[in-house]
């Protein structure tokens, strides 16, 4: 998939600056003119200028890369389609509000772009205070005139490096100009926090988001096994208010786990092979009947080539979801009298007579889907399924689910019926039934073909397992070897998978064998052992469809019975407890949980059920610490050492000094020229794109090792590592000319030394910055808004690699995903590099500005059209990101320090001595802030106080009667289009403020009347205290925030804007008919101009279309362990007209009935191309509710 590819070319942008191991490479470009400079980046302008055309051009044209986020995602989180002029793409980056955005979007997307325009806002500030002073300070009467013998050339004259010595006290202007940046980024840090904790207060007490399972539930680890029990765990956790609703205990499902991916990598096996056969036995077909055609063209024998794409339905067979009523009729393809013309077996009614008249119509229906998609083939192997709204079962949105039967063993209701067994909890036996056709939005119970649920296994006899001893006459060697690595056995008798009599193809001639050998079918070699790789020409040779179907019988049987028994995995030392009001879990959060150290924590919260890493959720307290510093250890080494795997790279493009240097490298001389230049030439630039490429791959790896429990908290580490690593290498390392290596000894032997190196190098080394920062917003921004790696992948790659019906499914639906543990710290480093020369050299302020602007048009555009999410941290990164904004703010400080001690006079005594104590003092009063800071916000970027949730129920009611869409999308009432949801947050804050202040004031009268009263002997007046409110009972109604309010002044906004009256109910479903109408017409509308549309549409994807009841039913299964949750893959393969594929699924139905294999809505067209019409038959649109 090309999930990733914005952020890959991002990040190899952004660390491919010094890739030649050159310590200093930025201070060549010293005294650098205007003109060549200008030069230089007209190139990376004209790239540009290209790429934003093909862009204007392309984006109507190309909307699966463009435009993807307006038809393939579930409608909430669609984004409206733009118009088609060339700069219409322009209105919704600007239209868009903010609470749209964050719930399409989510809330890291909107903090990054925050981010972004909280960078442009304080160098548009800083460009306006700081470039009127210091241009004319620097340039006018500088040492390029007044001393001949230290000429400063080109853009070096607007730097620092410009002033004269006899005009030393114009530092005084840098100094206040150095202490106006950091008093303006301190007052912006501080804004953005409290605007940033408004608005996630704002969002996590949302009604949509309350709703979820992730916001009343926390993650407690390094349980004692004291406390692993559901009672124990219900009698420390009930004294919470609102008591405890759900309680998972995590256990060890390692085994269970493996064979879940064994089984899924078994299944994709399969189906490439049995669709490389069915194309196959086409393709032999096809050229035996052109040979046929040629030889006699008036023969009556050869058949019409039919498009199978174009036959709705098929058969199916192992689905354990399907009512035993609705199962398809069995029919015997060998059967005499029971074959079509074409070999096709009689299955749902479809005669012989009926055969040609439909192959008639092929040609005019095969017209009509070319005129509603261009070229069938750029629909990545999508055909329309005309019969798609008239398909029976079908479910509009904001109608409910059906579910099947109930599970055991999560909540606590049922804990109480099964309290005598082991542990106290036994989870579910499986997964919620799934529905028939999960295409539909329809989710049925009911039996398995056998008539037994899913997880009920057979009861038929075990059957030894047709497995050869590992190693052949190696065995006795191999053995003990492989007992160490695979761990415990599993004694546990299975029932039989499969019926040994049909395990091949001896009954019965199949329909294969009429256009195929037994050569001609799919085989692969086994690996010596299950925990080594497959190897070519080494290990047993098996036939692939064969194989593949007895092990996936197998798995399938095993996996379904080892889900109904979860007592007999290990414990591990953590659970999830869920809450039944959110305050609770964020007091549960911030609690003393025991009364040992390092015990029953850390606790998380928002934790996303797909999202858990739970090979992490056994490792105990001392364990993360070690892996703590182990892996500190190894970034720190990764970060000082980088360059020695980035100077071999560049050691490959002098290949002839190497074969002059190493004589054991002389015969690379009996080359010809042409491949000692493609060597010298290709391979050093491929070597450096694998290296960037490992780079965010090595920092996920450290950050798992370490032990973290989510991939979120992955990213939030990853933001760390990678922020560092940029600083150094693309940062320091460039910039100083001694090497890193060095710098770092001096600097380790003397502290202090660290002003003076920064001060020598860093000036020099401006105006490579200018280029670097021009060239990342042109490469970067025109990357981001053409998709090179996306049009690359889907238009060239995918057409090679994907055979499946499920391959180009799977790649059609995947989007551009952020990974933003590698992407905020791109951008950090850019303004940390502004920072640091904005007083030293100011003129970095004006390309700061239009690379910031640059990127935020961009990538707002990208995160409404392109890319897609499935987690998000919360915004959790933004706070992270201005944190690490203080090492631009601590560089540039101590780099002035340095520069004001250097400056000398014609005596060679330091002159700007008290300039540099004020600067150091500024050093330590930023330090003192930035802890002040951290200390004033640090718990309220996580947690939420218990002030607003009085305010929160009262919305949650007020959303639970409230039908309109956009109160709905609005995370705030009263919030307009296009309006800043941060500002209307601010405004009530300081509304509230205001009524505070005079409520106090008031408050002061009273008194100073009262002893007014008293002197003159009267009686003071009486006055009666407001009653407490009860916490946790429900009040009176306030909009909004629910922030507190004097009671007339809630009083009057509610009758201003009260949306239960009468006559604004009929308005609101006046407007919302006519909303539905409207959303019908655009509907029927997109089908026709992208059929696409289909795979999306009318599933219930929303939590809040779904009753409590069925919330409840999707939360139990929510925080088990995946395997217990996974699902019997399908088998999806295509429909042909010789019959292959019906006969392949009768075969494998008389095989095991533990087999899911189907053809329905995927077949092959006339050029014997693999084409879907809808999801595969396993999709669960239950996967798509955000829990």
């Amino acid at each position: 998939m090309f999930g990733s590819d914005t952020t890959t070319s991002a990040v190899s942008s952004a660390t491919s600056l010094n890739m030649n191991g050159e310590n200093g490479k930025a201070q060549k470009e010293v005294g650098v003119s205007l003109e060549t400079f200008l030069a230089s980046l007209s190139v990376a302008a004209v790239v540009f200028g290209v790429e934003l055309g093909v862009f204007i051009i392309a984006r109507k044209k190309m909307q699966r890369i463009y435009e993807p986020r307006t038809y393939l995602v579930p409608e909430k989180r669609r984004t409206p389609i733009s118009g088609s002029g060339l700069f219409d793409w322009l209105k919704p980056i600007f239209a868009t509000s903010t609470s749209e955005f964050i719930s399409k979007s989510g809330l890291d997307a909107y903090f990054f772009l925050r981010y972004l325009l909280m960078l442009l806002k304080i160098f548009v500030l800083l460009a306006c205070v700081i470039l009127p002073i210091l241009l004319p300070l620097n340039s006018i009467g500088g040492k390029g005139e007044s001393d001949p013998n230290e000429p400063v050339k080109g853009m070096d004259k607007l730097a620092w490096t410009n002033v004269s010595r006899e005009k030393t006290d114009r530092y005084w202007a840098h100094l206040f100009l150095a202490i106006f940046v950091v008093v303006l980024c301190g007052y912006m840090f501080y804004r953005e926090l409290r605007g940033y904790i408004r608005l996630r207060q704002a969002y996590l007490t949302s009604p949509q988001h309350r709703l979820r399972a992730s916001a009343t539930t926390v993650l407690v680890t390094s349980v004692p096994r004291k406390w692993l029990t559901i009672d124990a765990l219900l009698g420390l956790y009930d004294v919470f208010p609102g008591g405890v609703r759900n309680i998972w205990i995590n256990r060890d499902y390692h085994d269970l786990n493996e064979k879940v991916k064994l089984r899924n990598n078994m299944a994709k096996k399969l189906e490439r092979a049995e669709t490389d056969l069915i194309r196959l036995a086409k393709k032999r077909n096809n050229k035996k009947m052109r040979k046929l055609a040629k030889s006699d063209p008036e023969s009556q024998a050869v058949p019409i080539n039919t498009d199978m794409s174009e036959i709705g339905g098929g058969v199916s067979s192992g689905n354990p979801h399907e009512n035993s009523k609705e199962k398809e009729k069995e029919v015997d393809p060998t059967s005499p009298g029971r074959k079509s013309r074409f070999n096709i077996p009689i299955v749902g009614g479809v005669m012989n007579t009926g055969i040609d008249r439909i192959n008639s119509g092929f040609k005019d229906v095969g017209k009509v889907v070319k005129d509603i998609i261009p070229g069938n083939h750029q629909t990545h192997g999508f055909v329309a399924d005309p019969d798609l709204d008239t398909r029976p079962g079908l479910e509009k949105r904001h109608s409910s689910l059906t579910f099947g039967p109930p599970t055991r063993g999560t909540t606590i209701e049922r804990h109480r019926s099964y309290t005598g067994e082991e542990d106290n909890q036994r989870p579910p036996p499986t997964a919620i039934q799934q529905q028939k056709k999960p295409w539909d939005g329809k989710l049925e119970g009911g039996d398995e073909d056998d008539g037994r649920p899913l997880a009920v296994v057979s009861p038929t006899d075990n059957a030894p397992k047709d497995t050869a001893p590992i190693g052949g006459k190696f065995a006795p060697v191999i053995s003990p070897i492989v007992k160490m690595f695979k761990g415990r056995e599993d004694n546990t008798v299975y029932p039989q998978a499969y019926n040994p009599e049909f395990q091949d193809d001896s009954y019965g001639e199949p329909v294969w064998k009429k256009y195929l050998s037994e050569k001609d079918r799919p085989t692969h070699r086994l690996p010596l052992a299950s925990f080594l790789p497959a190897l070519p020409l080494i290990g047993q040779k098996v036939d692939t469809i064969h194989y593949c179907r007895k092990e996936i019988a197998r798995l399938n049987v095993e996996i379904e019975h080892d889900q109904t028994q979860p007592e007999k995995y290990p414990l591990m030392n953590s659970a999830f407890i869920q809450f039944n009001n959110q305050v609770a879990a964020h007091m549960a959060c911030q609690s003393l949980n025991h009364h040992l150290p390092q015990q029953m924590g850390p606790r998380y919260l928002e934790v996303n059920p797909n999202d858990v890493l739970w090979e992490n959720m056994r490792i105990k307290w001392w364990e993360r610490y070690l892996r703590s510093m182990l892996v500190t250890a190894m970034v720190g080494g990764l970060i000082i050492g980088w360059a020695a795997p980035v100077a071999f790279v560049g050691f490959i493009s002098q290949i002839t000094y190497l074969t002059d240097k190493f004589h054991f490298l002389a015969f690379l001389k009996n080359f010809p020229d042409w491949l000692l230049g493609l060597i010298s030439g290709v391979l050093p630039p491929i070597g450096l794109a694998i290296l960037m490429a490992l780079l965010p791959i090595i920092l996920r790896t450290f950050a798992r090792i370490q032990g973290l429990h989510t991939g979120m908290s992955v990213e939030l580490a990853v933001q760390g590592m990678y922020f560092a690593f940029l600083f150094v290498q693309v940062f320091l390392v460039v910039s100083i000319s001694s090497g890193f290596t060095t710098v770092f000894e001096k600097i380790t032997d003397n502290p202090t030394s660290a002003a003076g190196i920064l001060a020598e190098n860093l000036p020099k080394a401006s105006n490579f910055f200018f280029s670097y920062l021009l060239l990342q917003a042109f490469a970067q921004s025109g990357g981001a808004l053409v998709q090179i790696g996306s049009l690359i992948v889907y238009y060239l790659l995918a057409p090679f690699v994907d055979y499946t019906a499920r391959q180009k499914w799977a790649r059609q639906v995947a989007l551009p995903e952020m990974q933003w543990g590698t992407f905020f710290p791109i951008y950090t480093n850019l303004a940390c590099i502004g920072l640091v020369y904005s007083v030293i050299s100011p003129l970095i302020l004006v390309f700061n500005i239009f690379t910031f602007g640059l990127f935020w048009m961009v990538y707002r555009y990208n995160l409404l059209f392109v890319n897609n999410y499935k987690f998000d941290t919360g915004g959790l990164l933004f706070p992270k990101a201005i944190n690490q904004l203080f090492t631009g703010l601590y560089v540039m400080e101590i780099c002035l320090i340095g520069l004001f001690f250097l400056v000398r006079d014609e005596d060679g005594e330091i002159i700007c001595f008290p300039q540099g104590v004020i600067m150091f003092v500024v050093v330590i009063l930023t330090i003192l802030y930035q802890q002040t800071l951290n200390k004033a916000f640090g718990p309220l970027l996580t947690y939420l106080p218990i002030t607003l949730e009085d305010n929160a129920v009262i919305r949650d009611k007020e959303f639970a009667k409230e039908n309109d869409e956009r109160r709905r999308l609005a995370l705030v009432e009263d919030e307009e289009d296009g309006e800043d949801l941060n500002d209307l947050l601010e405004r009530r804050e300081k509304q509230e403020v205001a009524e505070d202040r005079r409520a106090e004031d008031i408050e002061l009268r009273e008194i100073e009347a009262d002893n007014e009263a008293k002197k003159t002997g009267e009686q003071p007046a009486l006055r009666r205290d407001e009653p407490q409110r009860d916490r946790w009972t429900a009040s009176k109604p306030l909009h909004g925030l629910g922030l507190s309010s004097a009671a007339n002044t809630a009083t009057t906004q509610m009758k201003k804007l009260n949306p239960f009256s009468p006559r604004t109910l009929e308005m609101f479903r006046l407007e919302k008919k006519q909303k539905d109408l409207e959303d019908a017409q655009i509907a029927s509308i997109r089908r026709a101009n992208r059929a696409e549309f289909a795979l999306f549409d009318d599933i219930p994807d929303e939590i809040e279309d779904l009753s409590p009841e069925e919330r409840d039913r999707l939360v139990e299964r929510a925080f088990q362990h995946s395997a217990l949750r996974a699902k019997r893959p399908v088998i999806w393969i295509p429909r042909d007209d010789l019959g292959i594929s019906d006969d392949e699924i009768y075969r494998t139905r008389r095989f095991s009935r533990h087999v899911w294999v189907s053809n329905e809505y995927a077949g092959l067209d006339v050029k014997n191309r693999v084409v879907y019409k809808r999801s595969p038959p396993d999709f669960d649109a239950r996967d798509l509710v955000e829990l």
